[in-house]
C-alpha cells in the first residue's frame, strides 16, 4: 500500500488556483497559490518535528531551519514571502486589481516552492 502523499493538500490548492486563474480569479488565484507554499512549509516543518501556529511562525521558521541551514537555497524562503505579500494585496488591496499575469506568475512561484519541498523531501529520505 503507497503511504498517503504529504504534499496531496498543496497540490490540490495548486490546482485550484491554476482553476480560479482559468475563470478569471485572479486575486483568488493568487490567494490559492499563496495558500500552496504555506502548506507545503507546513509539510517541510512537520517533516523536522516542527510547528507553528500562525502565517508568520511558519515563514520565520521556515526560513531559519531551511534555508539558513543550506536545507534550501535563499530563494525558496523568498518566494515564500513574496506569495505571502502578493496575497495581501491580492485580498486586501481594493485600489489595484491582479491580472492575469500576476495570477500566472503567482501560480508558477508556487509550484515551483511545493516541486522544491518535494524534491528536498525526497533526497532528505534518500
Amino acid at each position: 500500500m503507497t503511504p498517503p502523499d504529504p504534499l496531496a493538500r498543496p497540490r490540490r490548492e495548486l490546482a485550484a488556483a491554476r482553476h480560479l486563474a482559468d475563470g478569471g480569479f485572479h486575486a483568488q488565484a493568487i490567494s490559492r497559490a499563496c495558500y500552496a507554499a504555506f502548506y507545503a512549509a507546513e509539510v517541510a516543518l512537520q517533516e523536522l518535528g516542527e510547528t507553528r501556529s500562525k502565517h508568520s511562525g511558519v515563514i520565520a521558521a521556515f526560513v531559519e531551519l531551511l534555508v539558513r541551514r543550506d536545507e534550501l537555497e535563499p530563494e525558496t524562503g523568498k518566494i515564500l514571502r513574496s506569495l505571502f505579500d502578493r496575497r495581501s494585496g491580492a485580498d486586501y488591496d481594493l485600489a489595484d486589481a491582479p491580472d492575469r499575469g500576476e495570477g500566472e506568475r503567482a501560480i508558477a512561484d508556487a509550484g515551483g516552492f511545493v516541486d522544491a519541498i518535494a524534491t528536498w523531501m525526497l533526497d532528505r529520505r534518500a
